[in-house]
């Protein structure tokens, strides 16, 4: 048997270093289509709070309520205010991963060139 080792994992080449350094770059630009990633996030954390405190008031309101209907009614805004919370978190969460997520797929896009590259060059080569 031969004793071949696996090619120990590389680094990626210096142009293509480049070439993902300047991609990342471009990411991070303001303008362009990161702003509402960023509007929406806000918007997210704005109805998550505005819906934890009309869960509250609700609540609050149902406390001191006299009367069965007026329980009810506040029972109901209550449940409206915790969905909008969650809803404002939802938004919240994808937006706030989308940038995170976006960098990995680059990333990985650039390590397969890469390693295809390699790959072709070893066939070229006769290895």
């Amino acid at each position: 048997m031969d004793d071949v080792k696996p090619p120990a994992r590389e680094t990626m080449s210096p142009s293509r270093l480049a070439q993902f350094e300047a991609e990342v770059t471009k990411m991070r630009v303001s303008g362009g289509g990161a702003n509402p990633e960023r509007t929406a996030a806000r918007v997210g954390i704005g109805l998550t709070v505005l819906g934890f405190v009309v869960a509250f008031i609700s609540w609050w309101s149902a406390y001191n309520a006299g009367t069965f209907e007026d329980i009810h009614r506040a029972a109901i805004f209550a449940l409206i205010g915790v969905g909008m919370a969650l809803v404002g978190a939802i938004i919240w969460l994808r937006n706030s991963l989308t940038r995170y997520l976006r960098y990995w797929i680059i990333r990985l896009v650039y390590e397969q060139r890469e390693q295809t590259d390699r790959l072709l060059e070893r066939r070229d080569n006769g290895h």
